[in-house]
């Protein structure tokens, strides 16, 4: 924030200036705020409103910041528009690459997060193929078409989140595709020290309460006013939670991350890249119950995939 004065002959005119690095460029946002010099406490009001234009300018929307700043969604809206003017500025086949790699990739980093055993072969035989899947082809088939349903202009609904998870389990009964466990579960990580997982402290809710604490979170999902970075984070966060399954509960997760931010025409984040810190911190944050730690996680990561497609660097 800086507050810069112009001078008009013998009057000074006060503006307030915010300035946002984005790549090698200083996007800067102005307001006047007249003849005579602002109080600091006046100052910061003046700013916070500024800041709260600027979103409503950029996304059409006021949407809520409470555990990531108005100036790290401001940037990631900023960063949003780059990406899209640059996806809609390549040819037609070099935007289809694009689609296609990013599908391929999520699909592979989605499935071997969770150490299921399928090389990029198999998924890219799964894009290409319709039937005669071996099995490793069909786990990875059954995610690329959840990926191209999320990308469907739908609400999330408690139907939707089962039908996700159908889909991902498809012709898995053993997985129980689309159907709330009736066991209780437990949460494990790995220790590097230590050559077996280690259960956390954190204890999902008993099965006999899943469906009121998924219906509790499509409401809240659904009147949140809270920025697409944030709200994505948080509705992973929440839905890990409740753990509403017996198996596929990450991807789901995923899922209906990426589904947030399609929805607020943001690009598809890949979360799990990092697959060491994504479950570091969705751990940290699910010990803790603090949704911090991941949220803040969710936003680097946004950031430097889509810095990642607009430098060109791998």
């Amino acid at each position: 924030m800086g507050l810069r004065i112009k001078k008009i002959k013998t009057r000074q005119y006060y503006y307030l200036e915010l300035n946002y690095r984005i790549l090698e460029t200083a996007k800067k946002f102005s307001k006047y705020l007249g003849a005579k010099k602002p109080t600091t406490q006046k100052l910061k009001l003046i700013e916070n409103e500024f800041k709260d234009e600027l979103i409503k300018k950029l996304t059409d929307k006021d949407y809520d910041c409470n555990l990531i700043s108005k100036d790290d969604f401001i940037k990631a809206a900023l960063f949003r528009d780059l990406f899209y003017k640059k996806y809609k500025s390549l040819t037609p086949t070099k935007r289809r690459k694009y689609d296609f790699d990013s599908t391929i990739m999520f699909t592979l980093t989605t499935l071997t997060t969770e150490d299921v055993e399928v090389n990029l072969e198999d998924v890219i035989n799964a894009y290409e193929k319709n039937k005669n899947l071996n099995i490793k082809e069909q786990i990875s088939k059954n995610m690329i078409n959840a990926i191209e349903k999320i990308k469907e202009n739908k609400a999330v609904t408690l139907e939707y989140i089962l039908g996700l998870h159908s889909l991902i389990m498809n012709n898995f009964e053993s997985k129980t595709p689309g159907l709330i466990r009736n066991k209780q579960v437990k949460i494990h990580k790995t220790d590097k020290d230590h050559p077996l997982s280690i259960e956390i402290t954190y204890k999902p809710p008993h099965y006999s309460t899943i469906l009121s604490k998924l219906t509790e979170f499509v409401g809240w999902l659904n009147k949140s006013e809270l920025n697409p970075i944030e709200k994505s984070a948080l509705a992973h966060y929440k839905l890990y939670l409740i753990h509403p399954f017996l198996d596929g509960n990450k991807r789901t997760c995923r899922l209906i991350f990426n589904k947030i931010l399609l929805n607020h025409c943001f690009p598809l984040i890949n979360i799990s890249n990092q697959r060491d810190r994504y479950f570091e911190k969705l751990l940290e944050s699910t010990e803790k119950q603090d949704p911090c730690p991941f949220v803040q996680f969710a936003k680097e990561e946004y950031l430097l995939q889509v810095k990642k497609f607009l430098t060109g660097k791998k």
